[in-house]
This record gives structure tokens, C-alpha cells and sequence, in this order.
């Protein structure tokens, strides 16, 4: 509903509680039409009014005459059509709706992206080893943004070679970035630490398959 009718809205309410008075003494003067006196005519034009539940259409709006009916009932006439009229227009199919529950694969990563979120605060040592931001020669330092597995040499869960990255890893040199790693015969499973956006990402890659962290994604090569 826009502002228009929204003060119109406020001016009835503020009207209504005066000239509420004025309609109940139209119900005591009689000024409502009996459906007895009129006949069968006036049977059904009272049952079809009664149905009516609009603000403005009330039984003693609708038998009188609608140019002497009281402003209130005129602008509540006019806002009801308003809002008829817009809202009629509008078509809503409740299928096409997307629901707001998450299944349970959904639910479980999100439960492990919030794991991921590295939120501890950094120690006396980096933050002497941090060069200074303020600096005009402060170059932030590039991240990696892509992994990617060369290949695996596998002979038992403490014994093998890989090349991540270009670059020899084993059980006794294992990259910062590599929270966790587990080696197996086809394929890793990791969890990668990266500074550019301070999160954790669980990856399970196979030989000569990288994953871009920008895109999240998986690529071959």
C-alpha cells in the first residue's frame, strides 16, 4: 500500500470515531429499509448487502442514497475499491514459491561453512611481521586462489608423495594453508585455510583436478 493511501487510512480513523455516533442514530431513526416492507425484492437486496464484510459497504450504506451517505463511508468506499483494484491484478502461484527449509545436505554445509570461519585474534608475532597498511609502499600480500593436484605416489596412510600446487609435499612437509590433509590412493581430502576471505574449505580433489576459490569450482588440469 503506497503513502496515498496510507494517509488516507489515518484521515478515516481520525473521522471515524466522531461520525460513528451520526451512523448508529441513521440505524435508531430508522433510515435502514426493512426487508419486510419491500418484499422479496428487498429480502434479497438486504441478504446480498448483509454478505457484503467491506468497510464501506455496510447494510445502511448500501439502502441509502449514495449522495447523502456521510464522507467517512465515501473515502472508506473509495480506499476499498483502491485496494480491490490492485490487488486483483495480482496473480501468485503458492507452487512457484521456493521453500524456505533447508534439507538436510543444505543444513549440513552450512553447519560446516560456520566451522570454517577462522575468527581467532592474531598473535604479538604477526602482528610484528604484518607490514604496515599505512604505509605507501604497502603491497597486500597476493593469496593463492587456486588448488591443484598433480599427482599421488600412495604406499600407506604415513607413506606418500604428492604434488600440490606444483609442489612436493609429504607427511613431513606439509603447507600452512593445509589445515588437514589425508592422502589416499585415488584421490585427497583437505581442508584449505585462505587469507584472502578467512575461511576454510573442505576439498576432496583427484589427480591433475584443481579448484578455483574465487569461482568455487572445480576445473580440470
Amino acid at each position: 500500500m503506497g503513502m496515498k493511501s496510507f494517509g488516507k487510512y489515518a484521515a478515516v480513523l481520525g473521522v471515524f470515531a466522531v461520525s460513528f455516533g451520526v451512523i448508529l442514530g441513521a440505524y435508531a431513526q430508522g433510515n435502514v429499509v426493512s426487508s419486510q416492507s419491500v418484499g422479496g425484492e428487498g429480502r434479497a437486496a438486504a441478504a446480498e448487502s448483509s454478505s457484503s464484510s467491506g468497510l464501506g459497504f455496510t447494510p445502511a450504506a448500501l439502502t441509502g442514497d449514495p449522495n447523502t451517505l456521510p464522507a467517512e463511508v465515501k473515502i472508506l468506499r473509495s480506499i476499498e475499491k483502491e485496494i480491490k483494484d490492485k490487488y486483483s491484478k495480482i496473480a501468485a502461484d503458492p507452487s512457484a514459491i521456493p521453500s524456505l527449509v533447508f534439507t538436510p545436505a543444505q543444513h549440513a554445509l552450512l553447519r560446516e561453512a560456520r566451522i570454517g570461519f577462522n575468527t581467532r585474534l592474531p598473535t604479538l608475532q604477526e602482528l610484528r611481521d604484518h607490514p604496515d597498511p599505512n604505509d605507501p609502499n604497502y603491497r597486500p600480500p597476493t593469496a593463492l586462489r587456486e588448488i591443484s593436484l598433480g599427482g599421488i605416489v600412495f604406499y600407506s596412510p604415513d607413506d606418500w608423495t604428492i604434488w600440490l600446487n606444483n609442489k612436493r609435499i609429504t607427511p613431513d612437509a606439509m603447507p600452512a594453508e593445509a589445515v588437514d590433509l589425508r592422502v589416499y590412493k585415488e584421490y585427497i581430502e583437505l581442508r584449505w585455510f585462505d587469507a584472502g576471505t578467512n575461511q576454510v574449505y573442505p576439498i576432496r580433489l583427484r589427480p591433475n583436478q584443481r579448484f578455483n576459490i574465487d569461482g568455487r569450482m572445480f576445473l580440470p588440469g
